[in-house]
């Protein structure tokens, strides 16, 4: 039970930590995040390039990687007609895959199913700890230090 819960609270903490950092390196108050729909290659647009380690090579802008189904992006403002751009905002663990905060478009509608699938899991997340804390009562206030 204490696993779950660290781990709970630790993947919240994690998520509203991105969040405000995030927000806290804009002006922008809309930056929303997303988890990619699917696997799909994107162009980089990146000035100069991104270096990949896990590939140890470099992808020059206008080149193609590849974004894995479940990814963390980030929007960051208009694209192209019909898209929206985005940054990767993980690191990647896989050979063949797009750098850590690569930038590219992904067309609205895909934005779209992106930005649902993180609003859903964030809405789990937080009726999991809800669950928890009712679960946990006053043992809640004794594991995260907060007095009700």
């Amino acid at each position: 039970m204490m696993k779950l819960v660290s781990g709970t609270v630790s993947a919240l903490a994690l998520a509203i930590a991105l969040s405000v950092s995030a927000h806290a390196q804009t002006s922008d108050a809309g930056i929303e995040f997303g988890f990619m729909p699917r696997t799909m290659n994107v162009t980089l647009l990146n000035d100069g390039g991104k270096y990949v380690a896990i590939d140890l090579k470099h992808i020059a802008k206008g080149e193609s990687c590849r974004m894995d189904e479940g990814a963390t992006i980030a929007r960051v403002g208009q694209g192209e007609s019909g898209m929206v751009r985005v940054r990767y905002a993980a690191g990647q663990i896989s050979s063949g895959g797009c750098p850590f905060m690569t930038t590219f478009d992904v067309p609205e509608s895909e934005y779209a199913l992106a930005r649902a699938s993180f609003t859903a899991k964030k809405d789990e997340a937080w009726r999991k700890v809800d669950e928890i804390k009712k679960d946990l009562g006053s043992k809640w206030e004794e594991l995260t230090g907060k007095k009700g």
